[in-house]
């Protein structure tokens, strides 16, 4: 595992500024917690991108999240993404959206009601286009950005 929190880490710091980005120990925290919702694309052996959040009770999320893991229930629940993330050399292949159909997958086969994330502007389009709708600026100051949320009910 230590290689794969390696290269999950690398993919992390190249794809948020330092303020956004997860610490090490967030993560293994993470992969332990919910391995349910941890999910990786790997090719070759080499880890591509991943996605990653809790099971939470609320249809926002909190910042407490991004440093306090609980583990998912068996069903129910809103399925959050704190990150979704592409290595840069593989971005634009269509990585990102498999990852989020396999969590959306998951989370229905599982009775979530809902996804829900936060984004950054530029991202809203993307997010849009696979069924989120914008639901306004959310109260997140993680990283000192300004972050939308977005829902997707299933």
């Amino acid at each position: 595992m230590e290689a794969s929190l390696y290269q999950i880490m690398e993919i992390e710091k190249l794809c948020f500024t330092k303020e956004e980005a997860a610490m090490d120990a967030a993560f293994v925290n993470r992969i332990h917690m919910i391995p349910d919702s941890f999910l990786v694309a790997e090719e070759d052996g080499e880890i591509r991108g991943y996605v990653n959040g809790p099971v939470m009770e609320t249809t926002y999320i909190t910042d407490d999240l991004f440093s306090e893991t609980k583990e998912n229930p068996k069903t129910g629940g809103v399925q959050s993404i704190l990150g979704l993330a592409v290595h840069p050399t593989h971005q634009q292949k269509g990585i990102a959206t498999v990852l989020l159909a396999y969590l959306e997958n998951n989370a229905r086969m599982k009775n979530r009601t809902a996804v829900t994330l936060t984004c950054l502007e530029r991202l809203i389009s993307f997010y849009e286009k696979h069924g989120y709708e914008n639901k306004g600026i959310s109260q997140s100051k993680h990283g000192g950005e300004v972050w939308y949320n977005m829902t997707k009910v299933l």
